[in-house]
């Protein structure tokens, strides 16, 4: 592996000028290995691995309509994705929902997710259950930090800043789900604390309630779209998997990518 920093492609969008917006653009980055994290956000739930059982049938349909749709997203990008980074030498950081034990019937996303969803997360969310629960495809290894959170963002009440800043760490790629809510709001909250974010845009996905009943996102494109755009006018940078894989690859075997 070579000190070099590792190139990567990246893309951001141009607004400028407002009659005639000049769009998208890419520049290459050069990152530092030692100050770059890999941050897998969401990717827990059952339904990723090839010989894997069936999720339980008490399983919110919610859940598993969002494991049936993310499936070719966890397996075909951000399982290579991660790999590549581990090749790289590259520490790799979980986010995953739990059930706090502070959580109580008069908290208000509890109570939203009951009038929104009709999922009580106070009992859904008890361990062990299939929804937080990762397939060994995309688990936690050891060596591999894993940081609980709550909440939307990874930076609410979590120990994800510290460990970032322990690491020294200033470059952020990131997968995950879900692109308008968790990672979303993660991705905000890093560029807050001058993190430089690239989002793998084919690694992040939507959950299938962008479908819902508007015609607009019924195939989900229109929303990954749009999420994809945010990140590239308002937080940072997006590139591919492939991308990132081949300038992982490239740093390790100290060839141009």
């Amino acid at each position: 592996m070579t000190t070099a920093p590792l190139q990567l492609a990246a893309r951001y969008y141009r607004t400028f000028p407002v009659e005639a917006p000049l769009g998208h653009t890419e520049e290459t980055l050069d990152l530092d290995p030692r100050r770059t994290a890999f941050l897998l956000v969401d990717v827990n739930g059952l339904g990723f691995d090839r010989d894997e059982p069936a999720p339980s049938p008490d399983l919110p349909a919610l859940y598993a309509d969002q494991a049936k749709a993310s499936r070719g997203i966890v397996v075909d990008h951000i399982v290579p994705a991660k790999q590549a980074a581990v090749r790289a030498g590259i520490p790799i950081v979980y986010l995953s929902n739990h059930l706090s034990p502070t959580l109580n019937e008069r908290s208000e996303w509890r109570n939203m997710s009951l009038r929104v969803h009709n999922i009580d997360v106070l009992q859904s969310w008890q361990e062990p259950n299939d929804i937080l629960a990762y397939s060994d495809v995309v688990a936690p290894r050891p060596g591999e930090y894993l940081v609980k959170k709550q909440l939307y963002s990874g930076f609410f009440e979590t120990q994800l800043d510290s460990l970032l800043r322990s690491l020294d760490i200033y470059n952020l790629v990131t997968v995950g789900f879900d692109s308008r809510i968790c990672l979303h709001t993660t991705v905000i909250d890093a560029m807050y604390r001058n993190y430089r974010v690239i989002a793998l845009r084919d690694a992040i996905g939507t959950s299938p309630l962008a479908n819902g009943d508007d015609a607009e996102t019924g195939d989900g494109k229109w929303a990954d779209a749009n999420a994809v755009r945010f990140i590239e006018t308002n937080v940072g940078y997006t590139a591919t998997s492939e991308q990132w894989v081949a300038a992982c690859d490239a740093h390790t075997t100290g060839t141009s990518a």
